[in-house]
């Protein structure tokens, strides 16, 4: 009988922390910690995860002395493919950016 509850309780306590298991922050790499949303399965967690998760992560930034500073490099690539982006979907849409509406030719 002992054996039968281990087994459940063992069941079930991996069944509501398996997601969170998925990360072991001290074994990530710093770019990770400071940009964790890049991982899709951080992405796909559930709020609660993420918050518990985030935790560990900001107590593993501070024992590294981590500064994301070192990666604002990557973060402006980013935002500058987000401005292609944009750029070439209002050329698409024939959006005229003086006036906030789509452009007409006549």
């Amino acid at each position: 009988m002992k054996i039968a509850s281990l087994i459940i309780f063992l069941s079930l306590t991996a069944c509501a922390s398996g997601s969170i298991l998925l990360f072991q922050v001290e074994k990530e790499d710093d770019f990770f910690l400071c940009f964790p949303t890049t991982k899709n399965s951080f992405s796909m967690l559930t709020l609660e995860d993420k918050i518990q998760i985030q935790k560990q992560i900001t107590l593993e930034k501070e024992r590294r002395d981590l500064n994301c500073e070192q990666f604002t490099d990557l973060t402006s690539a980013e935002q500058h493919l987000k401005n292609i982006n944009q750029e070439e979907m209002n050329r698409r849409l024939n959006w005229c950016t003086y006036r906030g509406e789509p452009c007409r030719y006549e």
